[in-house]
């Protein structure tokens, strides 16, 4: 059916949920019942599915079903849609304003189409510079123009050829990114490769694929694509590699489902997993243990650094003297176990440091460098992290400046796989917060560190582990090759702290938690009641602070599926923190509406600015080009984002307790409830309560909060690093041991 936007009723911006209307002349097509208005020649229905087209005066094709609801009645459920491209001068103006192409607004479109009338768009592709006659479009304008049109029309390609397989305008665009030019072209010879691309799973790219090659369901291709969607899948969940046998099983299933038993036999599937490692090249083995190619090459890599550094020869110190004195100057007194971890760091080039909140780590650091100064006046100090928000915290408490781990490689996560290694001229690094670590990064930062530097890793091993695969942290803690001190002490400073002493009874297992003006619970019936007595206390914590949104931070374990999740409460809280007003500024974007004043979190690394790095929405306008940007001041940095790059940016009065390692925030408020189920663990709520530094208020049942403290599953992750680096160090002769083969 083909159709024209009239208005958007609602749209969710974590998922791209869209309801709206449309009308269409197509009358045959569309039920009495479904029609809102009729105007004779054409009738408006109600739409809803994801990433709807709504832009005005442009065609759009749907395919899906009508559908009937008790509430709203008979409604369109779009499967799949896209752009037409228009012939009437209308549709042609419609086009030219419309979010694809930059540049150009509606006056600006009217004035091209008054012009060129319906020739305009082979002015575009083939004489773009009678364009230039039209006031206001310059010659530098003009290339932002034809830019954006030339990649409309990439993906105007693209999207003809995916139409049959009902691909929406923004799947079509990510493939358009990842592949560039050549997309259609290599799709054609390996539709798979669709599998590259994150949100692309093999069930979806599996209709695609057979659709458009009439692939037999045990080719050799289908089948080599499940196999590598099966360890991307255990990748998502921490797991570096996974057991022949778990693959095979997995594989077969994905591979039967919709068919006859056996019509991809187990021994196809062993056969295409033996060509991907023997022949392909693109799997890696170690006996049954499973790899895609770069996890096992980072766990080996990081192994074998570690030792090089451990080998290397660095000076062993006698401290005493500078350690008396650094605290006489400083007027403190250590425990046992504090003066043990800083005679451990001169001692071993490399040493780890674990305890949880109150135990001591920072006191220590700042202690370590105080003395590295006076020993090493002439070297050189690097202090790292592998979040924004954990760099900023590692600096603001030691005095000194750090950097995230991505920023001091001088990488991005788009060139990690990418970059040639470029060594670091520091004589000392530590990296704090190592849990939150992942075995690419890990093994990057191992690599770069130059023979004879000395590595202080710092963490608190009853943290949640990376997002990102691998355990890192704790496999180097438990393979005894690296001298670790465990701080069980606390501190003097944290002892009149119930947020502190709560933390070390949820990591106990003890569920008498203490309650007082620091530490708070608040019970509710269910998730939609939460998200009410969380928007109250939000407020309240707000007036009772002077309105400073950088106090409170609403943690929740779940990013969507619930009103207490981070995507909804966002919703509520900017409503509270940053309401709208006639005098500011704000945009609707496909990825959620931005507002001047709002409080935004950056969730990826990029060159200027660090995943987890928080600043505020300061400007949205247009640029001189004429498009829409929104500039964010992130305190040390200010940055425009143009609409394309929006997806990395999300709000953060809420935002997930993952998301949250590494930071630390005045007061948060944190759901509870057993619809959470999947996610009350220990470790969850241990991490949301350790990131307050003044009040917790936790929202929901005792019952939950019960069930998350009893739940010490912190899930197996698969990975072999603690095996390697014993077998590396009896190798290169830092322990005794047969060599390693």
């Amino acid at each position: 059916m083909v159709c024209k936007f009239k208005s958007r009723l609602y749209v969710n911006p974590g998922n791209g949920y869209t309801v709206a209307e449309y009308s269409s002349m197509e009358l045959d097509c569309i039920p009495s019942e479904a029609v809102i208005s009729n105007y004779g020649t054409e009738v408006t229905f109600t739409a809803f599915g994801k990433e709807l087209p709504c832009m005005n005066n442009v065609e759009i094709e749907m395919e899906g079903d009508w559908k009937r609801s008790e509430k709203y009645g008979l409604q369109f459920g779009v499967d799949w849609s896209r752009v037409l491209l228009p012939k009437s001068r209308e549709g042609i103006i419609g086009y030219l304003s419309s979010e694809l192409i930059t540049g150009i607004g509606p006056v600006m479109a009217r004035e091209i189409v008054n012009r060129f009338g319906t020739d305009t768009f082979t002015v575009m592709e083939n004489h773009p510079n009678e364009l230039l006659a039209i006031k206001g479009i310059t010659e530098q304008k003009l290339e932002f123009i034809i830019e954006s049109y030339q990649k409309s029309a990439e993906l105007r390609e693209l999207m003809a050829y995916l139409a049959p397989y009902h691909v929406t305008p923004k799947k079509a665009e990510k493939i358009k990114q990842h592949f560039g030019l050549e997309a259609v072209t290599l799709l054609k010879e390996n539709p798979y490769r669709l599998c590259e691309i994150k949100g692309f799973g093999f069930i979806t790219v599996d209709s695609i694929a057979r659709a458009s090659k009439d692939l037999a369901p045990d080719e050799p291709e289908r089948i080599k694509a499940a196999i590598q969607y099966v360890l991307r899948k255990g990748a998502e969940e921490g797991n570096l590699y996974l057991d022949s046998t778990i693959i095979v099983d997995m594989a077969y299933k994905v591979l039967n489902a919709g068919f006859p038993t056996d019509t991809v036999r187990r021994g196809q599937i062993k056969l295409a997993g033996n060509e991907l490692v023997m022949k392909d090249k693109i799997l890696e083995a170690d006996g049954t243990a499973i790899y895609l190619k770069a996890y096992r090459e980072a766990e080996k890599e990081a192994a074998y650094h570690l030792v090089r550094l451990l080998r290397s020869p660095g000076n062993t110190y006698n401290i005493e003297r500078e350690l008396e004195a650094v605290l006489a100057k400083s007027k403190m007194t250590l425990a046992q176990k504090q003066e043990e971890a800083v005679r451990m760091v001169f001692r071993s080039q490399v040493s780890i440091i674990t305890g949880g909140p109150g135990k001591g780590k920072t006191t220590i650091l700042k202690i370590i460098l105080q003395i590295f100064e006076r020993l090493e006046k002439n070297k050189s100090v690097l202090l790292c992290a592998p979040t924004g928000r954990a760099r900023k915290r590692l600096s603001e408490s030691t005095g000194y400046p750090a950097f995230t781990i991505h920023k001091a490689l001088y990488v991005t996560d788009d060139e990690m796989d990418n970059m040639e290694p470029e060594i670091l001229e520091e004589d000392l690094i530590i990296a704090d917060e190592f849990t939150m670590s992942d075995m690419k990064l890990a093994s990057m930062l191992f690599s770069r560190i130059k023979t004879g530097a000395r590595l202080i890793l710092v963490g608190d091993a009853d943290q949640l582990p990376s997002v990102g695969p691998g355990d890192v942290f704790r496999e180097l803690i438990v393979s005894d090759v690296i001298p670790v001190t465990v701080l069980d002490e606390f501190f003097r400073q944290a002892k009149g702290s119930n947020i502190i002493w709560n933390a070390d009874l949820i990591n106990r297992n003890q569920k008498n938690l203490l309650y007082g003006d620091d530490f708070t619970f608040t019970y509710v019936e269910d998730a939609y009641d939460a998200a009410e007595k969380i928007s109250e206390i939000y407020q309240e914590e707000l007036e009772r602070n002077g309105g400073d949104l950088d106090m409170v931070q609403v943690l929740s374990p779940l990013r969507a599926k619930t009103e207490a999740g981070v995507t909804a409460l966002n919703n509520r809280l900017q409503g509270i923190a940053n309401p709208f007003a006639v005098d500011k500024a704000e945009w609707e974007t496909k990825y959620g509406l931005f507002r001047v004043g709002d409080r935004v979190m950056q969730t990826h690394n990029t060159e200027e600015i660090a995943n987890g790095d928080i600043g505020r929405v300061v400007q949205i306008g247009k640029s001189k080009a004429g498009e829409m940007e929104m500039t964010v001041d992130f305190g040390d940095v200010i940055k425009t984002y143009q609409e394309d790059e929006l997806s990395i940016l999300e709000l953060a009065y809420a935002t997930s307790i993952h998301k949250s390692q590494g930071a630390e925030f005045p007061i948060v408020i944190i759901p509870v409830l057993t619809c959470f189920w999947p996610m009350l663990k220990r470790n969850i709520y241990y991490t949301g309560v350790t990131r307050a530094e003044f009040r917790v208020h936790l929202v929901g049942s005792k019952k939950a909060l019960y069930m998350a403290i009893s739940n010490s599953d912190i899930g197996k992750r698969n990975t072999l690093l603690a095996v390697r680096l014993r077998a590396e160090a009896q190798r290169q002769g830092l322990i005794p041991g047969q060599e390693a083969a």
